[in-house]
């Protein structure tokens, strides 16, 4: 309804204004529609919803007088929010809640808790996530700048971690080209423990210790450039007591849990 203004007339009870009872009609019309616009009906005020001159309230219970505002902080320029044309809940921050079907265009996520997978496109779940109660242990993922590699490691609360990668059933871990980290050893003492590959080059004899392997199957790779002869010795060796390798020669050691054994040992001098 549009605003009921009472004709006051030109001057003073001049008689052009209106009567007292047209007057009286046209304020009554317009508080029934303030009453239904505020209060819901024409009788009553909202007991519930109030107007401040910043906010819009909402009473609560009258047993518990807890209120909620609706406020706008002093906005540095002109703001437009719009409601969508569906029914639902407002999303709050700092409060738990449950979204459906929301599209987040270049989120920035601190810890997010992921419960089953991440999909594609079209649904179809991409990648996987299977929760170990009380984990310690996890994957980290690196990036790396030009001319550096990325990296995928076991990180956690242990001190050494594997990290396991297969296939399902029988199925294979294909693999492009590939290498193995080298550490190259010019002076008697223990090869590495932390590379896979290793690189002897003395030019006088070399002796080299060999610790136990951590891992069945654990491989360790040992080439020799240097003019002096590499011995190797393992704290513990299935074939005797150690293996020589000359220069330009080569040799592979594979654990099985408890001794190391030579793998395709050409031109290698075994010390039994």
């Amino acid at each position: 309804m549009t605003r009921q203004d009472i004709a006051i007339g030109t001057s003073a009870n001049d008689g052009t204004g209106d009567t007292l009872r047209s007057a009286g009609t046209k304020i009554n019309a317009n508080f029934v529609e303030l009453f239904q616009r505020i209060g819901g009906d024409s009788d009553n005020l909202s007991q519930q919803v109030s107007f401040e001159d910043s906010a819009v309230v909402f009473e609560g219970a009258s047993t518990n007088n807890f209120e909620t505002r609706l406020t706008a902080q002093d906005p540095s320029a002109d703001r437009q929010i719009q409601l969508p044309n569906a029914a639902g809940i407002i999303t709050l921050n700092e409060v738990a809640q449950t979204l459906t079907n929301k599209t987040i265009t270049e989120p920035v996520i601190y810890r997010p808790i992921i419960q089953q997978s991440v999909n594609d496109s079209s649904d179809n779940e991409l990648i996987k996530f299977t929760k170990t109660a009380s984990a310690v242990n996890e994957v980290n993922i690196t990036n790396a700048a030009t001319n550096n590699a990325p990296s995928i490691t076991s990180t956690g609360g242990d001190t050494d971690i594997n990290l396991a990668v297969s296939g399902k059933g029988t199925g294979s871990v294909f693999l492009g080209k590939s290498a193995v980290e080298s550490n190259e050893i010019s002076a008697d003492g223990d090869a590495s423990d932390l590379h896979t590959y290793i690189i002897c080059n003395k030019g006088t004899a070399l002796a080299v210790g060999l610790n136990d392997g951590t891992t069945i199957g654990e491989l360790r790779y040992f080439t020799n450039k240097g003019a002096g002869v590499a011995t190797i010795t393992p704290d513990n060796f299935a074939a005797g007591v150690s293996f020589a390798i000359a220069q330009n020669e080569a040799a592979t050691c594979i654990w099985d849990g408890s001794k190391w054994f030579l793998v395709g040992n050409q031109s290698v001098t075994t010390v039994v």
